[in-house]
């Protein structure tokens, strides 16, 4: 088995990119489901954590193991994985259900006005009046847009990220500011 073990990188933040989802063929190739629609985080010859669901009687810590792909495709709204050494479909089951994560720093920078919605969540979002709406909670695609969930003691506010919305993301004072739009906050 060509698995690094079950060690983490020092002091690096790991980031779930998907979940295995099953096994395709005989030949040791897995069925990843991404999370976003981006596919260019996964290379060959990458080294890729992975951390079981479940906890298993294998492995009853819950750790997260490293593996290296060999292969990366992009296959219908998913991706077909190769680990380096899997090659029946008896050793790619052990796989499925896992969330595949890779340390922060080995993502790739984000374009012109993109961010990674991972870093959005904690923030919070304000007003172009200055009211606070309370602390962004988790970020989820539609299919057309992403939406915040942002909670404070006593709502909650689903706000779309669209243009017509979002006028800033200030990461280093940790906040989005938005111009709702009518019926936003009703």
């Amino acid at each position: 088995m060509n698995e690094v073990g079950n060690t983490a990188l020092p002091n690096s933040r790991y980031i779930a990119l998907g979940e295995i989802v099953g096994t395709h063929g005989v030949k040791g190739l897995l069925r990843f489901h991404p999370y976003s629609r981006s596919s260019d985080t996964l290379t060959p010859h990458q080294t890729v954590y992975l951390t079981p669901r479940a906890r298993s009687e294998a492995d009853p810590s819950g750790c997260r193991s490293s593996r290296l792909l060999s292969s990366a495709q992009p296959h219908g709204r998913g991706m077909l994985l190769k680990f380096e050494d899997v090659t029946s479909i008896e050793a790619a089951e052990q796989f499925v259900g896992a969330i595949l994560s890779v340390p922060e720093a080995a993502l790739p920078a984000p374009g012109p006005g993109e961010v990674y919605v991972y870093r959005l969540e904690g923030l919070d979002v304000v007003t172009v009046d200055g009211e606070r709406l309370g602390t962004i909670a988790k970020v989820f695609p539609t299919g057309g847009n992403d939406v915040l969930e942002v909670r404070d003691a006593d709502r909650e506010y689903l706000i779309p990220v669209i243009a017509d919305v979002i006028r800033s993301i200030d990461f280093d004072n940790g906040r989005v500011v938005i111009e709702p739009i009518p019926g936003l906050l009703e």
